[in-house]
């Protein structure tokens, strides 16, 4: 067996790879719904139509799944991020929060999904610390909803990131991008050069590492290495009308920045932040951190939404 350092590492690759997310599902031997979330699902065959999913041999159902007669997979949509979480956590009814119906076999089937498939059990295989459980398909249903996305570690709202991103291209606004950077519950920060106060760092666009002038090259130049990052934040500044877009994104190794400081969630000097709009936006980040549940904002810096878990909340306070 690897050492921690090389267990993270092999997750941290697999986490590169975009999947889906569904939700297995079968009856107990009480009669009784009971379901997980996983993102390990395949075809494995077309004819005879065949699927896998992989389970936990930890887990508190392995049992049902590998000795019943019959599971369900459900494909879900980028409107059910509450409803993988809700799967994915130890909730002791997760069926009570959810629209569900069973299906002729027999399985729990969540209403609204992107697809589902409806199986009997084929053979269970043991693999390692997990189960591969392959399931003979008796039927299936799917729509044209955009699925939720998963990757490494994060949910992707794609369709919502497009529209969101297209809405601010048209006429000619002008646009900053910014970047909240986190390292082990500590956010970096740029200081003014003439100015006491702190900025977070923004360019005129996001760009490539290998793009002179762009948001990513200026961090790399000064030791910050961003690989990854995720949409937080879109809005329209109401003194000027530019378009401000605020990605997150988290680092580990900080030994070779050169320039710049990160400073703990709860010793971040807010008053050094001139910007109301940017305090604002930082609390909310982190108070989502803490929840490890990211909305995605996009309106006005004085008004506007959040796309949180499944369904838009209102802000009506200076967000950004």
């Amino acid at each position: 067996m690897g050492n921690n350092k090389d267990s993270r590492d092999f997750r941290h690759a697999l986490g590169a790879f975009p999947t889906g997310v569904s939700v297995v599902t079968a009856i107990d031997k009480n009669g009784d719904p009971i379901g997980f979330t996983a993102n390990s699902f395949t075809s494995a065959s077309l004819d005879p139509r065949i699927i896998l999913i992989c389970i936990d041999k930890a887990s508190i159902n392995l049992d049902v799944f590998k000795d019943g007669e019959a599971f369900a997979v459900n494909i879900l949509s980028e409107n059910q991020q509450q409803i993988s979480t809700t799967f994915a956590t130890p909730v002791k009814d997760r069926f009570s929060q959810i629209d569900w119906k069973l299906s002729l076999h027999g399985s729990p089937l969540i209403n609204n999904s992107v697809a589902w498939f409806d199986c009997k059990t084929n053979k269970c295989i043991d693999a390692g610390d997990h189960y591969i459980l392959l399931g003979n398909v008796k039927d299936f249903y799917s729509t044209a909803s955009t699925p939720l996305v998963y990757l490494r570690g994060n949910y992707v709202n794609l369709a919502l990131e497009q529209r969101m991103l297209r809405s601010m291209e048209s006429g000619d606004k002008q646009i900053q991008v910014g970047l909240i950077i986190e390292c082990q519950k500590r956010i970096f920060f740029l200081e003014h050069e003439t100015e006491d106060r702190l900025l977070l760092p923004t360019s005129g666009r996001l760009g490539s590492y290998d793009e002179d002038g762009s948001l990513l090259n200026d961090l790399q130049l000064i030791g910050v290495n961003v690989s990854e990052y995720y949409l937080f934040s879109v809005f329209e500044r109401q003194n000027d009308k530019s378009t401000l877009i605020f990605y997150r994104s988290r680092i580990e190794d900080i030994s070779l920045v050169k320039k710049g400081k990160f400073f703990y969630f709860n010793e971040i000097p807010l008053n050094k932040l001139k910007d109301e709009a940017v305090r604002s936006m930082l609390q909310r980040y982190i108070g989502e951190r803490k929840l490890n549940a990211f909305g995605i904002y996009v309106g006005k810096d004085d008004k506007g939404k959040v796309e949180s878990d499944n369904k838009l909340s209102n802000i009506d306070k200076k967000e950004h």
